[in-house]
């Protein structure tokens, strides 16, 4: 009996790590790899090994989110070091991002991010608000605003390209946006 009760708390950590960090991950790794479909497979990489290794348990609460941003990193350079890519990409994902200032959020950058969300066109912006910040699945959007989900996943993929150009030099941007709630 002890032994289920404590199979169902692991299964409920996990399910409450992968909730809390998955959306941010997803979006950092997008920020190395451009492609949201490899940016998923490389988010699922992280899931599975930090299940299969019982490394959610091994390590303290307070370092979780270090430990997976750091993996979704390596996972993301690897990957790029297989298939070649630009060499001034790599250059840049070879700096080194200090994980505490990559951990911290300036109130201005997130005021900035905020606004320039608030300049996009209507249905871009609910797009953006309902996936990332209301958590809803692309259909549940696409039903909410009578759109296709092609449209969705459109104008979602544009939106988040006009972030990326705006806010090119800072790579962090896209924790701060999973972060604002």
């Amino acid at each position: 009996m002890k032994e289920l009760k404590n199979t169902i708390n692991e299964k409920f950590r996990f399910e409450q790590i992968y909730k809390g960090y998955s959306k941010p991950m997803f979006l950092y790794a997008v920020s190395f790899l451009i492609s949201e479909e490899e940016a998923e497979d490389v988010i699922q990489e992280v899931f599975i090994n930090f299940w299969k290794d019982n490394t959610f348990q091994k390590i303290q609460s307070v370092v979780t989110k270090t430990y997976l941003f750091r993996s979704v990193k390596n996972n993301c350079l690897n990957r790029l070091k297989k298939k070649d890519v630009l060499q001034d990409r790599l250059d840049v994902l070879r700096e080194e991002v200090v994980e505490e200032e990559m951990m911290t959020w300036n109130d201005t950058l997130i005021q900035e991010v905020e606004t320039e969300i608030d300049r996009m066109p209507e249905q871009t912006k609910e797009i953006i608000r309902g996936v990332f910040f209301h958590e809803m699945k692309y259909q549940e959007v696409a039903d909410q605003l009578g759109i296709s989900i092609n449209t969705v996943k459109t104008l979602l993929k544009n939106g988040m390209k006009h972030l990326r150009e705006r806010f090119d030099e800072r790579m962090d941007l896209f924790l701060v946006i999973a972060l604002m709630k």
